[in-house]
């Protein structure tokens, strides 16, 4: 081959990698026109209130990441180019306009083809295009991977066919023309070939090899919103990996969080602290309410432990310095978070869902918040060749947070075929419906419909915790491994109201089982040995950060609210402790379950600020007005008591459960005592009564503050206790 016919190729190359990467900046392109019709917060459209300190915060950030997108679409396109190119050369020899004329439909061929198989994968990524919405209700009900990828094939397949019948008559007549020179050609040719087929080969046999010694290696994984409700028969088979797990582990069946809130959820379980001593006691807490404390991270970080804290979603739970992660593998936090769920240009979720795009635009690619760009199978299998490349390196604590069951909640193939009934509007069976829930709201939809999304989103989940274990199992490291599986709270779906029925599930509005209960089991180093399956005594939150430090052999942590189980582990009893639980903040008024209830905080965007740096938090007023509507209460695993803010000041005491008895008396008195540390004791007034069944006054009625009534039916009323008993 001359020098002239090489550069004669590398030009008309370069011309179709040029002519693909001006089709894909034409498709940016139109695809921002698009966003800007749509209205898109941020980008040259006038904002007023408080949409206008969002976008001041995110403009200045929008320029680095716009080029970034380009790059991607630019990149894409030149690569498609250089495939239609090949394409569109089984048809004609010529240059020119001719072979440009026709690469652009080969090229928007490929691209359709590539739309498909996407669609189906994620339709999520184009739902809200009226224009494809009959093909994409067809896809959901009817559409099968191999489809799109056997049509793909075939089109191709057929001008491959074309080029090979075309290659062969040319390389004969070469041949037969050539002589001896031509056959020499050929054959170094077919060399070539050899050797990098044979260099192929020894790439992908050849392995690396395993250090003989097995560095400690510590994981938790945490389910969010998992209600173990769905596991055993009553699960319907939402989650096979979780229970396959569960018969190498120890389950514990009476296992509760002390708020069913994710982000101060994390704060007690990392610092073993109830909610009121870590200061994060509702989403978005400011940084400056956060009260330091020594963390069970931090304890394996100064063992010298290498320490990674991975989530797919930050909007409402970042993990920071705090932590006492030294790596933190998460999504950007703050107003350019919230920003990035506008930027829907949807061919990032086609040309950029793999490692290299994962890598270039990690905040799109990695980031649960985007539905349908995300890819929440692809990022679990980047997960886990990086838990096992860590686990490699060194003694390793690795925590992921998989958060599937998070807004937007859009299930992926095949789990959005699992329990939504066909016959529900396909804007439901695609995505999880948010609205605000007040006094005298009704549901939107239908409980069944609700529980179906949940359950499609808790096996997504499931599928994502599984790939991480597989990746444990093949890697050899599964079986030496600690491993710890939970939730950081459960769900609500208003079973008890009928009028709500459909209507957005809650998390952190009341305390009980719904809310509260968690899921958690721990697999020992080499498997459950002696230990029992399951463990029915009552386990909190609180305490996997004690056994996790008391396993691993590294100091506890001081002041710690948690007790390890490493002697329910084993067997043995531990002295029962109660649960200290309070409410969250969510998009629930108080009123709605409790009409008698302090109103509460605003339910609205004003309750947010925005820092200088973009980071958005709770404001102040709305902060403190948090705090005063939260619902306080103790379990000891037979009873709740609760104590509930009320209207006129005083605070309301309800039990559930048994009621009677010394055991009640005490946890209630557990109550006082922990109630009364907590920062806001002081601005709540005593008089609360108990839902008493031998007091002829109504269920819910307000006592006089004057009078106190215990929590355990038939106690004499007394006189109120002189100290402010707090909630």
């Amino acid at each position: 081959m001359s020098v002239r016919t090489v550069a004669s190729f590398l030009r008309a190359a370069s011309g179709r990698l040029a002519l693909g990467s001006l089709l894909g900046l034409l498709l940016f392109a139109a695809e921002t026109v698009w966003l800007l019709k749509a209205g898109v917060v941020g980008v040259d459209i006038p904002l007023d209130g408080p949409y206008a300190a969002l976008a001041a915060a995110v403009r200045p950030l929008l320029p680095g990441v716009i080029l970034r997108v380009v790059a991607v679409y630019m990149v894409a396109g030149g690569l498609l180019g250089l495939g239609a190119a090949v394409l569109t050369s089984a048809w004609t020899r010529r240059g020119g306009w001719v072979a440009l004329a026709l690469m652009v439909p080969h090229w928007v061929g490929l691209l359709l083809f590539w739309s498909w198989d996407r669609a189906l994968a994620r339709p999520a990524l184009f739902d809200d295009l009226p224009a494809v919405r009959p093909v994409l209700a067809w896809l959901v009900d009817h559409g099968e991977p191999w489809q799109a990828r056997a049509a793909a094939g075939a089109w191709v397949a057929v001008h491959l066919a074309v080029l090979a019948w075309r290659g062969a008559r040319g390389l004969r007549r070469f041949a037969t023309t050539g002589g001896p020179a031509a056959l020499r050609a050929e054959r170094a040719a077919w060399a070539v070939v050899a050797g990098v087929v044979v260099v192929l080969a020894v790439a992908v046999t050849v392995r690396r090899v395993e250090p003989s010694v097995r560095q400690p290696l510590v994981v938790l994984i945490g389910i969010d919103a998992f209600r173990p409700d769905r596991l055993g028969a009553t699960g319907h088979g939402v989650a096979p990996q979780v229970e396959r797990f569960l018969q190498d582990a120890t389950l514990f069946t009476q296992a509760y969080t002390p708020v069913a809130q994710t982000e101060p959820a994390w704060r007690s379980l990392l610092t073993a602290r109830w909610p009121y001593r870590t200061g994060v006691r509702y989403p978005l807490t400011p940084d400056a309410r956060l009260v330091l404390a020594p963390t069970f991270a931090q304890r394996f970080t100064d063992a010298g432990w290498r320490t990674v804290f991975a989530t797919d979603c930050s909007r409402f739970h970042f993990e920071g310095p705090a932590s006492g992660f030294a790596t933190r593998w998460q999504p950007p936090r703050g107003a350019i978070n919230f920003a990035l769920e506008k930027l829907r240009y949807r061919a990032l979720g086609l040309f950029a869902d793999n490692p290299a795009g994962a890598e270039w635009v990690p905040e799109f690619i990695d980031n649960r918040a985007l539905a349908g760009i995300h890819d929440p199978m692809g990022y679990a299998r980047r997960l886990s060749d990086g838990l096992v490349a860590e686990a490699g390196e060194g003694p390793l604590l690795f925590a992921f947070h998989a958060t599937a069951a998070h807004f937007p909640g859009d299930p992926v193939y095949p789990f959005y075929r699992r329990y939504v009934s066909s016959s529900e509007p396909l804007e439901r069976r695609l995505r999880m419906h948010f609205a605000p829930v007040s006094p005298g709201a009704k549901g939107a939809w239908n409980r069944a419909g609700a529980e179906g999304l949940y359950d499609e989103l808790i096996a997504q989940a499931d599928a994502q915790v599984g790939t991480l274990l597989d990746a444990l199992r093949a890697s050899g490291r599964y079986d030496d491994a600690l491993i710890v599986l939970m939730s950081d709270h459960g769900e609500s779906f208003h079973a008890d109201r009928p009028d709500l029925a459909g209507a957005t599930s809650v998390h952190g509005a009341r305390l009980g089982d719904e809310e509260n209960r968690i899921l958690l089991a721990v697999k020992m180093p080499g498997g459950r040995g002696a230990g029992p399956a399951q463990v029915d005594a009552l386990a909190r939150l609180v305490d996997v950060g004690p056994t996790l430090l008391e396993l691993s052999g590294l100091s506890a942590l001081p002041e710690s609210d948690g007790a390890s189980l490493g002697p329910l582990l084993r067997g043995e009893a531990r002295p029962l402790t109660p649960l200290y639980a309070e409410t969250g903040y969510t998009h629930v008024s108080p009123e709605v379950f409790d009409p008698g209830h302090w109103p509460g905080a605003p339910r609205t965007f004003d309750a947010y600020r925005l820092r200088p740096d973009g980071v958005v938090e709770m404001g102040d007023d709305a902060g403190t007005a948090v705090l005063r509507e939260k619902d306080t209460g103790a379990f000891d695993g037979q009873r709740w008591v609760v104590d509930r803010p009320q209207a006129d000041g005083s605070v309301r005491r309800t039990c559930m459960g048994d009621c009677e008895g010394a055991d009640a008396r005490a946890l209630a008195d557990w109550l006082d005592d922990a109630t009364e540390r907590a920062p806001e004791s002081a601005s709540r007034r005593v008089a609360g009564h108990v839902d008493d069944r031998n007091d002829s006054r109504p269920p819910g009625n307000v006592r006089p503050p004057q009078r106190l009534l215990r929590v355990w039916p038939g106690q004499p009323q007394g006189a109120a206790h002189p100290q402010p008993r707090g909630g």
